[in-house]
């Protein structure tokens, strides 16, 4: 089996890049002066792409994260890191935002393909293949070869640095694997796909090495809920041979700004990276129908407040006396806080132990559940 994975370079307007399970692409708009701030940086397709794991920098400071896009950008240096839905792969990708003039590392593109060892063997190669800027190229290889191809290889992850003439550099790494390394240890569920309908997919992965794998016979999700109009809330419920619930993950997923209605295929992935024999890893596939996306702020009232941002200290002040829970959850569905609330009309969590970032105030009352965003 064969990959070919682009996992990062030095551009200026656009690039194509291609993951395991699919392909992304980053496009890149020029600012439209030297003076002007209105450049802007997007994932135009997310296939593939965990979107909790992306991080937007520039000038050595972190400028966003957990989004496909970014705008108002001056000329200048910028970077986006992510991982991918497969495991291990990342990228970190370093482009241009130019104020005007042409832009030599356009169409600066390098590609890697991978032949997997046989188990035992050092028969692993990867072939790399450039396209666009200017040769001759060099080639430096992490491991200290400075050829273009790589042969003989042990199971390892290699990366390559490649500089065209004018200085236009990439960074690409991918993972040598054994072929049929992952037969027996994943388990994929395959319940729904969109198939040439779908207008995305979002992919979300979750480290649980207390989650008895060997014991799941099915896994789907069962709820969605829209928060917003630019998160999904998903539930993920885990079965085994006797149909009894063996785990349950509540995921949030971002909506991209622009993101039609329609069918929507989702992937979250299970796993656990220290588990040694038999099943470490569950895929599970199914869909969700995004409809009047621009509408849903109005569908929901929230009966409370909070102050958002939150500091050090996240206060909600409720519509009238309320009893119930209050959770507190981060982007990956983790409970980080929790609190009992009886005959309230107001209340407050400490959060100076939390870090920067994304999280969802969830509150239960009886049998009804509200949930709003809040950063940190």
């Amino acid at each position: 089996m064969k990959q070919n994975l682009l996992k990062s370079m030095f551009l200026g307007l656009s690039f194509l890049f291609l993951a395991q399970f699919s392909f992304a692409q980053l496009t890149i708009t020029p600012a439209s002066g030297p003076n002007v701030c209105d450049g802007t940086a997007a994932i135009s397709n997310t296939s593939g792409v965990i979107q909790s794991s992306i991080t937007w920098y520039g000038n050595g400071a972190i400028i966003a994260s957990n989004t496909y896009q970014i705008g108002n950008l001056c000329p200048g240096i910028y970077g986006v890191y992510y991982s991918q839905s497969n495991l291990g792969d990342t990228m970190n990708a370093t482009f241009i935002i130019l104020g005007g003039g042409p832009n030599p590392c356009a169409n600066f593109n390098v590609t890697l393909n991978t032949t997997p060892c046989s188990a035992g063997s050092n028969d692993g190669s990867i072939l790399s293949y450039v396209t666009g800027g200017t040769p001759p190229y060099s080639f430096t290889w992490n491991q200290g070869s400075i050829t273009q191809d790589l042969y003989n290889l042990w199971p390892g992850v290699f990366c390559v640095n490649v500089m065209d003439a004018t200085g236009c550099q990439m960074n690409v790494c991918d993972s040598m694997s054994i072929t049929g390394a992952n037969t027996g240890d994943t388990l994929v569920v395959n319940n729904a796909n969109c198939g040439p309908t779908a207008f995305g997919t979002l992919v979300q992965q979750f480290e649980d090495c207390k989650f008895n794998f060997n014991a799941c016979a099915s896994a789907s999700m069962t709820s969605s809920n829209m928060i917003g109009n630019d998160t999904l809330q998903t539930v993920w419920t885990f079965i085994d041979t006797m149909n009894v619930t063996i785990g349950t993950y509540t995921i949030y997923n971002y909506i991209p700004n622009g993101m039609a209605n329609g069918c929507l295929n989702l992937q979250f992935i299970l796993y656990c990276p220290i588990k040694t024999g038999n099943v470490n890893t569950i895929v599970v596939n199914d869909i969700v129908q995004l409809i009047d996306l621009s509408d849903l702020n109005d569908l929901v009232t929230n009966p409370f407040r909070v102050l958002n941002p939150m500091g050090n200290e996240l206060n909600v002040q409720f519509d009238e006396v309320t009893s119930g829970t209050m959770k507190l959850f981060n982007i990956n569905g983790q409970v980080v806080k929790s609190q009992t609330l009886t005959f309230v009309q107001q209340a407050s969590i400490a959060t100076t132990n939390l870090s920067v970032g994304t999280y969802f105030l969830q509150l239960e009352i009886g049998s009804r559940v509200y949930t709003q965003k809040v950063i940190k």
